[in-house]
């Protein structure tokens, strides 16, 4: 899979940007604060997920600007196809998307049909920060490799929503104790199919993982990944739920409701599901340095490209925003192998921070308008 052109306008600070980006490397140069980080943030829109680093839709649009227009070609290496993503601002802010011309505000329509891969300095967070920030990467990962379980993670929060508000209802006299258990079978239903889902990916994940962090250390050191869940353990499930996993699902709903009730939410569940993640044993999270945890993010973010291009026989799009000039040598090698065959787009703020020659285009963001050089890499 791979960009063949790009034009973005009123996207933050972006204007009037047009380019047709190199089919494997792509570099992007400029000062800070000039909207490098922007442009891939544009890109990573047309996955239809959240912005990675976490803006809301409504900030994408510029200070001053009425709209925003992003538009996309790309070879899925079947066929071209093109994403038109717009956004015009007023009081309820008007989203228009349409793919091959076929109007779509359904965000996951392109979660379907376009993927990328993104690297940046704050995934170091799903190694250092809390719980959700490692599920929604699992969640994420999987659902890349099964677009349709995207219905179940969706279902899942929406479900979890009505039980609690159902919890507050009854510790307020509105409804029944036994009225909240109403949602349990089909929240049993679709919180099985999700830790069975996170429990395959990770399966999959560790050996990778595990391969990876000895390459990046020199065998010195060794990373261990496991998914723990608050209702099976840390016990390996099945691709898919059997119906005794929906019933034990259910049954742990039923026998912790008064747990929920005196806490005014659902206590267990998918939702306390986490990832671990240790070296030499102990807690990278807890007791691993700046370099050890950031190391572990990038055979995390490198294993999801992989695993990717593994099941579907095509490669994502690469987007890596300013991590590449904080490596070494021997950490920036083993990204470029990973994504050897994929297209890739690398911010950095100077190129001579670059260990490797690389052959490709080069572009240059100075306030939002990007321009590309005369002599490329």
């Amino acid at each position: 899979m791979h960009i063949t052109s790009f034009s973005a306008d009123g996207f933050r600070n972006l204007k009037g940007v047009q380019f047709t980006p190199d089919p494997r490397f792509n570099l992007i140069t400029g000062d800070n604060a000039q909207g490098k980080t922007n442009l891939l943030d544009a890109i990573w829109l047309m996955t239809g997920c959240r912005n990675f680093h976490g803006a809301k839709e409504r900030h994408y649009l510029g200070f001053d600007a009425p709209f925003f227009r992003c538009e996309m070609a790309f070879d899925d290496g079947r066929r071209e196809q093109k994403i038109v993503y717009t956004l015009q601002r007023g009081q309820k802010n008007q989203r228009n998307i349409t793919v091959n011309g076929v109007q779509t505000n359904k965000t996951g329509s392109l979660f379907e049909t376009f993927h990328c891969v993104a690297f940046s300095p704050t995934d170091v967070e799903i190694v250092s920060g809390s719980p959700d920030k490692r599920r929604s990467y699992m969640d994420l990962c999987a659902c890349q490799l099964h677009p349709a379980d995207m219905q179940y993670v969706s279902r899942a929060s929406l479900l979890l929503a009505q039980r609690n508000a159902s919890i507050q209802n009854a510790n307020k006299g509105r409804i029944r104790r036994q009225d909240v258990t109403i949602w349990d079978e089909q929240l049993a239903m679709v919180g099985a199919h999700i830790a069975c889902m996170r429990s395959a990916y990770v399966r999959n994940l560790t050996p990778l993982c595990e391969a990876l962090y000895g390459v990046m250390t020199g065998g010195a050191e060794t990373l261990g990944i496991s998914c723990k869940s608050s209702v099976y353990g840390s016990e390996s499930l099945p691709e898919r739920p059997t119906r005794v996993l929906v019933e034990q699902y259910r049954k742990m709903l039923a026998e912790h409701l008064n747990e929920d009730l005196k806490a005014g939410y659902t206590v267990r569940g998918i939702q306390r599901d986490d990832l671990l993640l240790t070296i030499g044993g102990n807690s990278v999270q807890i007791y691993g340095s700046q370099g050890q945890r950031k190391s572990t993010a990038i055979v995390l973010r490198l294993a999801q490209a992989y695993l990717y291009n593994q099941k579907h026989r095509r490669s994502p799009v690469v987007l890596l925003d300013d991590v590449m000039g904080e490596l070494d040598e021997q950490r920036q090698k083993l990204i470029y192998d990973m994504v050897a065959d994929m297209q890739v787009f690398v911010t950095l703020c100077h190129p001579s921070s670059l260990c490797l020659e690389k052959h490709g285009k080069i572009f240059r963001m100075e306030q939002g308008v990007l321009s590309e050089q005369a002599e490329n890499c």
